[in-house]
């Protein structure tokens, strides 16, 4: 037996840890380093120390009173008061029996804190399982800080592997400060953001059309690139909803399923929805896509989907299409048609399929310095009730710039819209051929001069950009012609400077107008950001406009439009402000106006007033729209909006709620009511759609009740989730 003063054994472990190599004519180990106040070496292959211990390999290290080290079995024994390093992982306990090799052994009462302390976990004994593989007996978890217990997952078995992303709880609860608020024989969860199999966090909800909504999601991670997702749902008002979504991704083509059906006895039938989507690249330059949605009557997504389901969903697709992309052209291939979900209050006019659309567009480089533009277009319509048929068009363009600088353009373009229909008869109504040639020329013209200033120590640089766009287009009567997709366009700054005031392609305006704008911007002297904006525009007509989108609509007989009057931008740190108004110089009256502020300091911090006024529409809008997200203490903040029609003196969304932020966990309670059936007939209970949600998010662990977040970010803009999601490692 030999004792040595407070020293390394480097060269001793080394000598022996060679030794055993050879012998086993295998790649060594990493050294392993002792470092104590007294070491004994027992034998060739042993080694004993005492006081301060410090044993290091690699990422691993382990500090203790005492230690054994047996280097032909690769064995390690420590004790007293343990503390085990091993890539940022922390451990502690009284007597570690472990060996470094296969990384197994054993901690008795340990506490374990994951790396950059974001989790930490005690139990009475711990085994070590293989590489970043932990299994705890009588264990808790949590992810506060050592000197809060606000709430643990406990267990009997605890596993840990890091190696897979998985954790699992065997005969486990969460208490939350003190209270077991859910149990389970068995619990799974993510140790990061990856993903994995098994049930997700349920979600309850309330609201006044479903009553109590309870929904328990499996998920299936069938592999890397495909998985699925089945989510029971029990509504006692309704009945038990039974869904599942199957998503799936392979380099040349990715899609997903999704299916659900309920029998409601509310409504005393079986309802149900269904989307399909695929997209496919087939050769390099040919593509595909194919898109499925129908449910089962008009009031689905008003009784089973949130406000945006509501909002958007009224033509759902079914379409096949196949894009091609050559040298210089495009083309595509699409057999579309809809489910058009109806409204009592609101009648939707049903769309033309079309079956098929074949449409061709090319730019060639026929002419040096000209953007030549080649498009054309096959359609077959079809519709229920409307007259339809066949419809070609093509519109060649050329436009070729007089003047291109950085202080100036003049623009001219002249084109041709050719347009033939081979109508079917219907009914009463004889099918016919028509055929329409219009040809188009436009002139667009503009300036920009610039100057360099400073205002109060601010240097900036301002622009001046007077605008002038010419058209002429001749008349051609048009009210013979079907109208398959043409509609009014919005009319606005970008519209004025446009040939054609009418979308699609079967109705083409006369024109004989010219649009004057002139439009100023402030720019950052030092960053080049723009500030501020400001447009004030109008189109003035040489001549009356008398093509119409239908034969009872009257011409228009103004001489000028509608004034467009824009400004708006970041006027102080994170204070913007935008305004728009469009002014019927006729009648003397606002058609339309829209002004908003909105104020975002920080994170957490925003507020937004903003009111609109639309008397272009029927019936006419005019609303009044106040949000925000605002701390109120250190850890709470307050969400709200309130969406008020100042015509109808009624409410249309309402919206309050609080969140509160404790670092390792987080609360969310929020009261959501909107309009869904705005009919005169429709009863106050029918009317609205009164939602409650409340969500307790633990750590980066799991989230319990209904999260409120997509509703807030659709009704607030600027919010921002202030609850950040934790990777356990």
């Amino acid at each position: 037996m030999f004792a040595f003063p407070p020293l390394r054994l480097s060269a001793l472990t080394l000598a022996l840890l060679a030794v055993h190599a050879i012998a086993a004519e295998e790649v060594p180990e990493p050294a392993i380093q002792i470092e104590a106040d007294e070491a004994i070496a027992r034998s060739r292959t042993e080694a004993e120390a005492h006081g301060n211990v410090i044993i290091q390999r690699d990422t691993t290290e382990v500090r203790s009173e005492w230690a054994q080290y047996d280097s032909a079995t690769d064995h390690l024994k420590a004790g007293d008061a343990v503390r085990m390093t091993r890539d940022g992982d922390v451990l502690t306990g009284n007597n570690l029996d472990y060996y470094l090799g296969p990384r197994r052994g054993t901690l008795d009462n340990p506490d374990y804190h994951v790396a950059q302390g974001v989790a930490r976990a005690d139990a009475v004994k711990l085994l070590f399982d293989g590489p970043d593989r932990y299994k705890m007996r009588s264990a808790r978890f949590t992810t506060c800080p050592a000197d809060r217990d606000d709430w643990y997952l406990r267990a009997s078995t605890l596993s840990l592997d890091y190696a897979n992303n998985v954790g699992m709880a065997y005969n486990g609860w969460i208490q939350f400060y003190g209270v077991p608020i859910l149990y389970s024989p068995w619990l799974n969860f993510p140790l990061s953001g990856n993903r994995q199999t098994g049930f997700l966090a349920p979600s309850i909800a309330f609201d006044n059309r479903n009553g109590i909504d309870i929904q328990t999601p499996f998920y299936w991670n069938i592999a890397p690139n495909y998985d699925a997702t089945f989510y029971p749902r029990y509504l006692t008002d309704r009945g038990t909803m039974l869904g599942a979504e199957f998503r799936y991704l392979q380099p040349s083509y990715n899609g997903q399923i999704r299916a659900e059906r309920i029998s409601d006895h509310k409504e005393e039938e079986d309802r149900y929805s269904i989307s399909f989507l695929h997209r496919q690249q087939i050769t390099p330059r040919l593509s595909m896509s194919a898109q499925v949605e129908k449910v089962s009557d008009d009031d689905y997504f008003n009784d089973f989907g949130d406000q945006v389901a509501v909002a958007s969903q009224t033509n759902l697709p079914r379409e096949l299409a196949f894009n091609y992309a050559g040298d210089g052209w495009s083309g595509l291939a699409r057999w579309q048609r809809f489910q058009t979900l109806q409204s009592e209050s609101d009648p939707v006019d049903i769309p033309y399929a079309r079956l098929p659309q074949l449409y061709y567009s090319s730019s060639p480089h026929w002419i040096k310095g000209a953007q030549i533009s080649l498009t054309g277009e096959y359609t077959d319509f079809s519709h229920p009730t409307k007259i339809d048929g066949q419809r070609m068009w093509v519109n060649p363009t050329i436009t070729y710039p007089l003047l291109q600088t950085s202080y100036a353009f003049i623009k001219p373009k002249v084109g041709v819209h050719a347009s033939y229909y081979m109508l079917n008869d219907n009914g009463n109504i004889e099918g016919d051929n028509i055929s329409r040639v219009l040809p188009t020329f436009s002139l667009d013209s503009g300036l920009i001069f610039e100057r360099d200033d400073t205002f109060k120590g601010w240097d900036y640089t301002q622009t001046l950009e007077p605008r002038a766009y010419y058209v002429y287009i001749p008349y051609k009567d048009q009210s013979n012609l079907p109208n398959f997709d043409s509609a009014l366009t919005d009319f606005s700054l970008a519209q004025i400077f446009s040939e054609n005031r009418y979308s699609g392609n079967d109705r083409i305006n006369d024109a004989n107008q010219i649009t004057l704008a002139l439009t100023t911007r402030f720019f950052e002297g030092d960053s080049g950001e723009e500030r501020f904006n400001a447009t004030i525009g109008q189109r003035f007509y040489f001549q009356d406009q008398r093509v119409t989108l239908d034969a009872y609509e009257k011409p228009a007989d103004v001489q000028e439009s509608d004034l467009l009057i824009s400004f708006g931008g970041r006027l102080w740190r994170q204070f913007i402000a935008n305004y728009s108004l469009q002014y019927n110089v006729n009648e003397g009256a606002t058609a339309r106006a829209d002004a908003g502020l909105g104020w975002a300091p920080g994170e957490g911090r925003a507020l937004n007033l903003r009111y609109v006024m639309n008397r272009n529409v029927s019936p006419i809008i005019e609303q009044i729209d106040i949000s925000g997200q605002w701390p109120i203490t250190r850890n709470w903040y307050g969400v709200a909006r309130y969406n008020y029609s100042l015509k109808d003196h009624s409410s249309l969304e309402a919206l309050a709620g609080l969140e509160y932020n404790a670092g390792c966990w987080a609360l969310r309670l929020v009261a959501q009511r909107y309009v869904n059936d705005d009919s005169d007939t429709a009863e106050d209970e029918d009317k609205y759609t009164v939602t409650y949600f409340a969500m307790l998010e633990l750590g980066g662990l799991v989230g319990l009740g209904s999260n409120p977040v997509a509703t807030l970010r659709q009704s607030i803009p600027g919010y921002t989730d202030v609850v950040a999601p934790t990777s356990i490692k």
